[in-house]
Formats: structure tokens, C-alpha cells, sequence
């Protein structure tokens, strides 16, 4: 029997943890053969976060919520969620409700198709010009630089559990899913690609700030130096790309043909 864990990291997200919960909740259908675990990392809310999720949890026995006594990042809290997952695979799911059901439950149902089933987003005409150029130059530093070429390298990925608890890992904030990513693509992992859609018009949404802008260049130069000179023999391989019939988007059906690898 297949399981995941779903780990949802929450700062002070009382407006829409109890929407994300939901659309959560209303992908797992009642009677799947799936073990699902949902993770709610509280990293340190001031707000009504960790109580809208206590109340979940008292009804949703496969919700648990685990809460840091301050802010610690993204980083901190996928550390937490991995002493914790019982799940064979792993998902970060956005607290803010950026994630759609419908695109949740795409990577959900796809997510023993590859060792990483990654997720882009080709409705890219809803970000800013400046974000839009900004993520296609990441997008090419990264490809550039670490010879992997997917669609969206910051995206959300499903991992193999197992594969991240050996990965060591030194990113406090967002982009420790980047680190993740270089790493396991250049350790010649299987992965998929899949589209996905963002949620559009939350009110303070955006990600970008000189701080993170600091935090993603002194990543990558940190990366650069472990991939390329620190272990060069351990990210040498080359990732396996599978092919995967997908769900017609007019339709909603499931298409034929299942998934092929291609070297």
C-alpha cells in the first residue's frame, strides 16, 4: 500500500490555513488506498493559525499539528516534518493556498510515477513582468550551471522520503527546494513533469524581498561550490526523464499509455 506525507508550513496564515486544510481534505477521497499524512508545521504564528488547525485535527485524525516556538524557515520546517513522515513520498504543500485541489490532486495521483514528480506553471501571464524575468533568469543560471533542465526548478516536487533523509542539507529558507532539487536530479533520480496551476489574487502572495534575494544567491554560490568541488563524484549522474500520459485537460479523464523512462 502507497502512503504520502503532505507537510503544510503555516506563518501566521489564519485567513487561509482552514481553506488550505480544505482543498486538502478534498483531494484524498474517503475509502482511497492511499495513506495520507498531513503535516502542519505552525513555524512560530503569532496569529489564530495553530488553533484553526488544532480544531481540524480533532476531527481529521490524519492531520497533526507540530509547532516551532519562533519563525525558523522553510528549511527548519521540512527538517521537523521529516523526523516526523511516515509517508514513503513527500510533498510540500503551500499554507497560503497558492496550490489549487485540482493541481494537488494531479501530484497526489501521479506521485509513484517517478522518483520526483515536478510541477510548472504555464499560466505565468498572472505574475509581474519583474517576477516573470526574474524566474526565467533563475530558471537559466540554474540549468546553466547544473546541467538540469526542467520546466521549473523552485516548483512543487513530490520526493521519495527515503532520498531526503540522506541528502545533507544546509538551506534555512525557500530555497532549500531548489537545493533539493539540483541534488537529487544530479544523483540520476527518475522524474516526471507535470502542469499545474497557481491560485491567483491572495492578498500578500508575493515571495519576493531583498532578503530572499540574499538568501538565493548565497544558496547558489554554497550549491555551486557542493556540486561542482566539495563532491563532485556524488552529483555526476544524470537524471532519468519519464514520459507520462497525463489527464486530458478538456475531458478530465485519465489518458492512456502510462509512463515510458527515456535516458
Amino acid at each position: 500500500m502507497s502512503s504520502i506525507t503532505l507537510m503544510i508550513p503555516a506563518l501566521n496564515e489564519e485567513k487561509r490555513i482552514g481553506n488550505t486544510l480544505e482543498n486538502v481534505l478534498k483531494v484524498i477521497p474517503a475509502g482511497d488506498d492511499r495513506r495520507v499524512q498531513i503535516l502542519v508545521i505552525d513555524d512560530g504564528s503569532t496569529d489564530g493559525t495553530a488553533k484553526i488547525v488544532a480544531d481540524y485535527a480533532r476531527h481529521h485524525q490524519e492531520i497533526t499539528l507540530l509547532r516551532h516556538d519562533g519563525n525558523r524557515g522553510l528549511g527548519q520546517a521540512l527538517r521537523t516534518a521529516l523526523a516526523h513522515a511516515t509517508g514513503e513520498k513527500f510533498l510540500i504543500v503551500p499554507g497560503d493556498n497558492d496550490m489549487p485541489a485540482a493541481t494537488l490532486s494531479d501530484l497526489i495521483r501521479h506521485a509513484h510515477s517517478a522518483d520526483m514528480v515536478m510541477c510548472f506553471f504555464p499560466d505565468r501571464q498572472f505574475r509581474g513582468r519583474g517576477r516573470r524575468i526574474l524566474s526565467a533568469l533563475f530558471g537559466f543560471i540554474y540549468a546553466a550551471c547544473f546541467d538540469v533542465h526542467v520546466q521549473y526548478i523552485n516548483g512543487p516536487c513530490v520526493y521519495p522520503v527515503a532520498r531526503l533523509r540522506e541528502l545533507e542539507l544546509f538551506s534555512s529558507r525557500f530555497s532549500i527546494v531548489a537545493e533539493i532539487n539540483v541534488k537529487l536530479l544530479r544523483q540520476g533520480v527518475s522524474f516526471i513533469e507535470i502542469p499545474g496551476h497557481r491560485q491567483v489574487g491572495l492578498e500578500g502572495s508575493s515571495s519576493f524581498s531583498l532578503r530572499n534575494l540574499r538568501e538565493v544567491t548565497a544558496v547558489f554560490l554554497r550549491l555551486f561550490y557542493e556540486i561542482h568541488l566539495r563532491n563532485p563524484q556524488l552529483y555526476q549522474k544524470r537524471p532519468v526523464r519519464v514520459r507520462c500520459e497525463l489527464t486530458d485537460p478538456d475531458s478530465g479523464t485519465a489518458a492512456p499509455g502510462g509512463c515510458t523512462p527515456k535516458g
